[in-house]
C-alpha cells in the first residue's frame, strides 16, 4: 500500500484534510530546538541572539558552557583549559563529554537555540543522542564577502562598542562614538588567520549541512544582505515551519 504522498492509494479527501490539519495542528506547538552555523563574519551571532528573542528560547553558547566547566575546575573543565590555554581545538571527545554533561544539566523541553556546536558531523551525532534537533540554520556566504567583513571589524578597547571601517566606521576615525576611548582593530583579524578559520570551517562545519539536509530539518539562506533584512527573511522562513513566537507582556 502507497503513502498519501506517493499516489499508490486513494483516501477520501475529508480524511486527507483531517490529517493536514493534524500535522499543522502539531506544527504550530512545536518547540524550536535548533542549531545555528555559518562561516565567521556570516553575523550568526547577531542573528541568533535576535530569533532567541524573538521565539522565546535561550541562546545556548557552546564557549560559554566550556567557560562554566573550566571555571568549576572539574576533571573534563582542566583538560578542555589545557587546549584552549594554547590555542588548540578541543578534541570531539572532550567536547562533546562536556557538552553532553552541560546540555544534560539544562532544561531544554521547551526549546533553545544553539551556537557554536556541533562543529562537526562526529559531534552532530553525539548530539543527536541527547536530543534531535528539529531546525538547522545554515547561513551561507561567500569568502570574500566574509574576509572584507572580519578585515573591516573594529572594536572600542573601552566599551567593546563594535565598528567597521566600511560599513558603520565611527565618526571620528579610530575613536568611539560611546565613550571616546581607542578604536582599534583585533590582533587575529588577519588575512591569513581569517583564511585559515575560513579553510576549517569548510572543512569541518560545512558538511553539516547534508547531515541535517538528510534529516529533512535543515534552512538554508543567503547571508550577504543587510542584518535586518536577513532577520526578517529567517523569522518568516521558520513561521512558516510552524514555529510561532513568544507572547510579549504588554
Amino acid at each position: 500500500m502507497g503513502s498519501y504522498l506517493d499516489g499508490g492509494s486513494i483516501r477520501a479527501p475529508r480524511k486527507c484534510a483531517a490529517i493536514i490539519f493534524y500535522v499543522s495542528f502539531c506544527m504550530a506547538r512545536k518547540h524550536l530546538r535548533a542549531v545555528l552555523f555559518g562561516p565567521q563574519g556570516s553575523g550568526k551571532g547577531t542573528q541568533g541572539r535576535m530569533l532567541a528573542d524573538y521565539f522565546g528560547v535561550p541562546l545556548i553558547g557552546a564557549g560559554e558552557l566550556f567557560r562554566a566547566e573550566i571555571q568549576e575546575k572539574s576533571a573534563l573543565g582542566k583538560l578542555v583549559k589545557s587546549y584552549v590555554s594554547r590555542g588548540a581545538l578541543v578534541p570531539d571527545e572532550l567536547a562533546n563529554a562536556v557538552m553532553q554533561k552541560r546540555l544534560k544539566a539544562i532544561h531544554l523541553d521547551h526549546g533553545f537555540l544553539l551556537d557554536g556546536y556541533p562543529r562537526n558531523v562526529d559531534q552532530a551525532e553525539s548530539l543527536d543522542t541527547i536530543v534531535k534537533m528539529n531546525l538547522a540554520l545554515q547561513i551561507k556566504i561567500s569568502d570574500v564577502e566574509s574576509l572584507r567583513r572580519l578585515l573591516g571589524r573594529r572594536q572600542c578597547m573601552g566599551c567593546k562598542a563594535a565598528f567597521h571601517a566600511e560599513d558603520y566606521p565611527s565618526t571620528k576615525p579610530n575613536v568611539c562614538d560611546v565613550c571616546g576611548q581607542k578604536v582599534v582593530q583585533r590582533e587575529d583579524d588577519n588575512e591569513e588567520v581569517i583564511r585559515a578559520r575560513l579553510a576549517a570551517y569548510h572543512f569541518m562545519t560545512e558538511p553539516l549541512a547534508s547531515y541535517y539536509r538528510q534529516q529533512g530539518v535543515l534552512l538554508a539562506v543567503k547571508g550577504e544582505q543587510p542584518v535586518p533584512s536577513l532577520y526578517e527573511e529567517l523569522v518568516r522562513k521558520i513561521r512558516k515551519l510552524g514555529f510561532v513566537p513568544a507572547k510579549k507582556s504588554v
